[in-house]
């Protein structure tokens, strides 16, 4: 009995079915209950968009602090998917802003290479750590830039993120930038204080990760 009717709370999690998560949590299923993932119903809720059943989760007394088996929480399958409000309700609920999954990576980074500006706003207020790496060495800034999400780039920049973090291969924001062709970028990047100077492990600068050579433009102004 036990066994089913947690499995039929997951279920009614993952498909957003109010009432059939009030039917279950009356007739006692358990809030903090997993598959053989170790993913919780709120976790599933939580990165579909479902406000109501998650809101209900966290009054029934879900852990919002659970992890499956890749260290994933609840807050960072909501912030790779965009549902700032379900964030924001997980945040003040006690989640974690800062933890890693097994790739050391964090909701900050999901949310700003997805260009969700909404949600990582939301997560730099809540005190998320700006300049955190995973475990290749990237931070967020470095996720936004590969991904051309200027609206989240500018957001860091001004909020203090480094613009020289140098990823475990020596690799720059800049040079991403440059890699991707993104002139206009380059040059944002370059009067943020970026060094067009730094060489990576390999001794390669910003200059030669432009893969177009015939983009003269940016060639010139990496010199």
């Amino acid at each position: 009995m036990g066994q089913a009717i947690n499995d039929a709370l997951l279920e009614a999690c993952s498909t957003g079915k109010i009432d059939e998560v009030n039917r279950l949590l009356e007739e006692g299923a358990s809030p903090n209950c997993k598959n053989g993932d170790g993913r919780t119903g709120l976790m599933r809720a939580a990165k579909r968009g479902y406000e109501e059943i998650v809101k209900k989760l966290i009054e029934a007394g879900a852990d919002v602090r659970a992890r499956d088996k890749n260290n994933d929480t609840a807050l960072m399958g909501a912030a790779k998917h965009g549902h700032n409000y379900i964030c924001k309700m997980l945040l003040d609920a006690g989640c974690e802003v800062n933890s890693h999954d097994n790739n050391g990576r964090t909701a900050l980074m999901r949310a700003a290479f997805q260009g969700e500006s909404g949600v990582v706003e939301t997560l730099v207020e809540a005190g998320a750590e700006l300049d955190a790496i995973d475990n290749k060495g990237r931070t967020a800034l470095m996720e936004s830039v590969t991904a051309f999400k200027v609206d989240v780039i500018h957001y860091l920049l001004a909020k203090g993120a480094d613009v020289n973090k140098r990823d475990n291969e020596g690799c720059t924001c800049l040079m991403r930038a440059s890699y991707g062709g993104y002139t206009d970028l380059a040059i944002y990047l370059l009067n943020r204080g970026a060094d067009k100077g730094v060489k990576d492990n390999a001794g390669r600068t910003a200059e030669q990760y432009v893969r177009d050579r015939n983009n003269q433009e940016l060639i010139d102004l990496l010199k």
